[in-house]
């Protein structure tokens, strides 16, 4: 069914996927998914790409984040979501166009976004991982991974080694728009932590004089 009563059935597929998300960690958790969703529409409209396709990919790119049965958690993802969008009508050319969507969202395994709806998931996935609300969620993971502040294996290296990548792989001219101030704030708020640190530090010093 290419052409679906959209609101419909997309209140079934959240349904669905609130079910999953429901036992992932805060950072991925529905929430994550419906901002991404709405990151998506929001390129969608902006680039020319096929909004359902975007929503359906959005909406269930992190189901299979725990408890992955393959390689990846995009890659466990994509195979739940087949078998959600073939069980709720729909056609196979939108279940092809998801799947490699959501295959793609993550780089982890080598594999890059080619279709403009895969370029879109991927630039709003990080999108929501920057800016104030990116802040949030690193944070949260970080309570989940037990990272501490700063230091080696920390929430201050994922942030370098992870986030500070996604600014070379944003792939649309409208995700780089949005992009590039979101994660200048995020770069002012670690300036700020390391400045207080020093501050801290040096005080400490004077005081035991």
């Amino acid at each position: 069914m290419d052409t679906i009563p959209t609101h419909d059935y997309l209140q079934q597929i959240i349904q669905v996927a609130q079910g999953f998300y429901a036992r992932k960690d805060r950072a991925h958790d529905l929430e994550h998914a419906l901002r991404v969703r709405e990151w998506g529409k929001k390129l969608a409209q902006e680039e020319g790409a096929d909004t359902t396709v975007i929503e359906l990919a959005a909406l269930l790119h992190d189901i299979g984040r725990s408890g992955a049965v393959e390689n990846t958690h995009a890659e466990s993802s994509a195979g739940l979501a087949v078998n959600i969008l073939q069980k709720n009508g729909y056609s196979e050319d939108i279940v092809r166009r998801v799947k490699e969507a959501i295959i793609s969202h993550s780089r982890e395994a080598g594999h890059e976004p080619n279709t403009l709806e895969a370029k879109i998931l991927y630039d709003a996935d990080k999108l929501d991982f920057v800016g104030a609300i990116g802040l949030g969620r690193l944070f949260t993971l970080a309570g989940v991974q037990g990272w501490t502040l700063v230091g080696e294996n920390s929430t201050e290296t994922f942030y370098q080694e992870r986030i500070c990548g996604y600014k070379d792989h944003i792939f649309t001219k409208s995700a780089k728009a949005y992009f590039d101030p979101l994660f200048l704030y995020m770069e002012g708020f670690w300036q700020e932590l390391h400045a207080e640190r020093l501050k801290i530090s040096l005080s400490g010093q004077a005081s035991s004089i």
